[in-house]
């Protein structure tokens, strides 16, 4: 959930940074025409190249899948913290699937997908 997204000085210090943490779903809701807007202003500055991607933290599933739990709980971290698994071998051909989270809508449509198409 988004409860306590940031607290009152770590989104003081966001805002002063040019960051505003915004709740999109209940936004989107009660402000169609703002989100609309704020969307097609932030397509037209992707086009331009004008955007930049967050931070990335990167880190080794088998040396440091502990230390990429320790960054987010410690709360410290901007951006992505991304857990990099080995390359392995592709699956075989009778079909092997790893569908991670998967509790929303699209995640559970994609498992009952998956599970009826083998």
């Amino acid at each position: 959930g988004k409860r306590a997204v940031w607290s009152y000085e770590r989104h003081e210090s966001a805002c002063s940074n040019n960051y505003t943490a915004i709740a999109l779903d209940s936004t989107i809701d009660q402000m169609p025409v703002w989100v609309r807007g704020t969307l097609q202003l932030l397509s037209g500055r992707a086009d331009a190249f004008v955007l930049h991607g967050l931070p990335l933290q990167t880190f080794e599933m088998e040396r440091g899948v502990h230390a990429a739990f320790r960054c987010l709980q410690s709360g410290h971290n901007t951006g992505k913290v991304v857990v990099r698994i080995p390359f392995t071998d592709p699956a075989p051909a009778h079909g092997t699937h790893l569908l991670s989270g998967g509790t929303g809508g699209l995640g559970l449509l994609t498992g009952k997908w998956l599970g009826e198409s083998g």
